[in-house]
């Protein structure tokens, strides 16, 4: 009995616990194998202006040290990664370099360079989410867990892909984020 092998498609790397429950929900509801990279689960959250020094730390500085991290990354014959994506997901409210993450200039001297797709939230994800109904209410850092964990649950049932275009059209709405972008490159590699 042949089994498939299930490859790393991507990497999210979560500012915070808002967006870390945002990357778990459509990996679960996709069961889309992708990793999450954040700072103590989102506890402490990862700045634009800090995305630099995580990109070149040990865990991505090189393609043999990403590759010893996650080995479950797909290379095609030319040892190019197939069908794989870092997706930092950040808030702008908090960085001098907004413009150089949105046209990724910042990450030009860095060989993941093609594999990175910046996705952001003017000013936060907070806000983004309350304008367009997701959450009712802005929370405080102590009830981030509660109140993303319920706007976007853990799915360990059934793949539920409706949900995930649902939430990706809502997104689409809104000039002030691009998180539909994380959300269709997950629906692409299903």
């Amino acid at each position: 009995m042949n089994k498939k092998a299930y490859y790393c498609k991507g990497i999210v790397i979560a500012h915070g616990r808002s967006e870390v429950e945002l990357a778990r929900n459509t990996k679960s509801n996709l069961h889309l194998p992708i990793e999450i990279y954040s700072n103590k689960n989102g506890a402490n959250n990862i700045q634009i202006d800090g995305l630099l020094k995580i990109l070149t730390n040990t865990v991505f500085n090189t393609k043999r040290a990403l590759l010893r991290k996650y080995p479950t990354i797909e290379e095609d014959e030319e040892g190019n990664f197939k069908n794989f994506f870092i997706m930092p997901i950040m808030d702008l409210d908090d960085s001098k370099n907004i413009e150089q993450y949105k046209n990724k200039e910042m990450f030009k001297k860095l060989w993941l360079y093609d594999y990175i797709i910046p996705v952001w939230n003017e000013k936060n994800l907070d806000e983004v989410a309350y304008s367009l109904g997701i959450i009712d209410k802005i929370p405080n850092d102590k009830e981030k867990g509660t109140v993303y964990a319920k706007a976007f649950p853990v799915n360990r049932g059934n793949t539920d892909e409706e949900q995930v275009r649902n939430l990706m059209e809502k997104f689409k709405t809104s000039p002030k984020t691009n998180v539909e972008i994380f959300l269709e490159e997950c629906l692409k590699n299903l």
